[in-house]
């Protein structure tokens, strides 16, 4: 068990926790508030609350700051408004699953474990609740990106960061239609958006082929450019304003009778805390359960190919509708990302569910290449309405939430640190928190 730190150049060096509280086998230092769980979702909520005077530790066993989001597609999009569960979806789900190139998948020893899931997840289809979830999700990204921007700012990480807009790619006349039946509920809530002809897609992305119908064009959206080396980024910030990071694996949360919290840790040794914000993403399920928490959480396996040499310039993010996967400019390539597998968080990682992503790419963008391409699977914390678990229990003092933001976390993670830590240091939150209440579930 190691606390983390940051030299003047950035860079990780290590400091043996007895160092930190006296032994490591008895480690009982109280900070004022420990987060447990250091992706992306955890270190802006740690960053948020440090601004806001807190003493923050957090616990996070692997690199803190990039989580899953290291290997998103780096697509920042406010114009996610929508739940997953939508009819048009539900009607393409049975061909779907039987595609071996299609975007879902489900393990079949794994389908019985997501019974009572898919039931809350086609509940979301009933009208009044599709509505209220868009209601809620257009409120948490109103200025999810400005939010963004502005914490990217202060901690020096605004070189990964830039709009050049996002363009949604529409295969078939019939795919145009249906995604231009969502541009008046787009603007409805704000969001800028336009359709675009091929002609003027082939002068937006003259990498794409000539061969498609048309699309959809967000000019205001946004994209990271490095999302592992963004999260890294906003660690060393929090590192060099004095926050704490303990590289270690939270095993059990208890409140202690004076209320306060002790988290025990793989090595049996605990932290105590006044305060706990669960941000642990796909882990936080089996946390909370021996709090006697129901949380309906699957792990979408997420999966992405990276091209360093691609053969192809793109400026921008593309989303490809017909086939339900992106390609975005990195420093380091072209990424490739999208499919989704649930299976899990113990089995292996399927390679050709990232193989499939060049096999879907290259007839969109003429001379892809994959030469030295690599391969990555994430796993994605999805609740089956598709709104993240932002809030304060109901059930115990001084125990807060901040998880499940499926493939939203890097969009959405400054403004729900704002809204944690609006809660935590007791002022109201710019947004009805209600809609993303944990005991929505109960």
């Amino acid at each position: 068990m190691r606390l983390l730190l940051f030299d003047q150049e950035g860079a990780l060096t290590s400091l043996n926790i007895a160092k930190y509280a006296g032994t490591a086998s008895s480690m009982t230092a109280k900070s004022e508030v420990v987060v447990v769980g250091g992706g992306v979702i955890g270190i802006t909520s740690a960053l948020e609350l440090q601004r806001r005077g807190k003493r923050v530790l957090v616990i996070e066993p692997n690199d803190p700051g990039p989580g899953t989001s290291a290997g998103s597609a780096g697509y920042l999009s406010d114009s996610h408004i929508f739940p997953i569960a939508r009819s048009s979806m539900i009607r393409q789900l049975p061909k779907m699953l039987v595609d071996p190139l299609g975007p879902l998948v489900i393990r079949p020893s794994y389908a019985p474990h997501m019974v009572g899931w898919g039931l809350r997840f086609l509940n979301t289809l009933r009208p009044a609740r599709n509505s209220a979830v868009i209601v809620a999700l257009a409120s948490l990204n109103r200025d999810c990106l400005a939010k963004l921007f502005e914490l990217a700012a202060r901690c020096g990480a605004s070189e990964y960061l830039s709009r050049e807009g996002a363009l949604t790619v529409c295969r078939t006349d019939a795919d145009v239609r249906g995604q231009e039946a969502d541009l008046s509920t787009y603007r409805a809530y704000g969001v800028a958006v336009h359709a675009v002809s091929q002609k003027e897609m082939s002068e937006l992305e003259p990498a794409l082929t000539a061969n498609v119908a048309g699309g959809i064009f967000f000019p205001d959206e946004a994209r990271c450019a490095d999302p592992g080396a963004f999260g890294r980024q906003l660690a060393a910030s929090f590192i060099a304003n004095g926050g704490s990071i303990l590289r270690s694996k939270a095993r059990v949360l208890s409140q202690l009778p004076d209320r306060t919290w002790s988290i025990a840790l793989e090595d049996a040794s605990d932290v105590r805390g006044e305060i706990a914000v669960m941000c642990a993403g796909a882990w936080s399920k089996s946390l909370l359960r021996p709090l006697g928490y129901v949380v309906p959480l699957e792990t979408e396996r997420g999966y992405h190919l990276m091209l360093p040499t691609p053969g192809v310039d793109v400026r921008r993010p593309l989303l490809f509708s017909a086939n339900r996967f992106a390609a975005t400019p990195m420093h380091g390539g072209l990424r490739l990302a999208g499919t989704a597998e649930f299976a899990g968080l113990d089995a292996p990682m399927n390679p050709r569910r990232s193989d499939i992503l060049f096999d879907l790419a290259a007839p969109y963008l003429p001379g892809l290449q994959r030469g030295d391409a690599t391969r990555w699977m994430g796993f994605r914390p999805n609740l089956p309405d598709s709104l993240p678990a932002i809030g304060k229990s109901a059930r115990h003092v001084n125990l807060f939430f901040n998880f499940g933001h499926q493939h939203l976390g890097l969009t959405q993670s400054a403004v729900s640190a704002g809204i944690i830590s609006d809660l935590i240091c007791g002022n109201d939150p710019e947004i009805d928190v209600r809609p993303f209440a944990l005991s929505r579930f109960s």
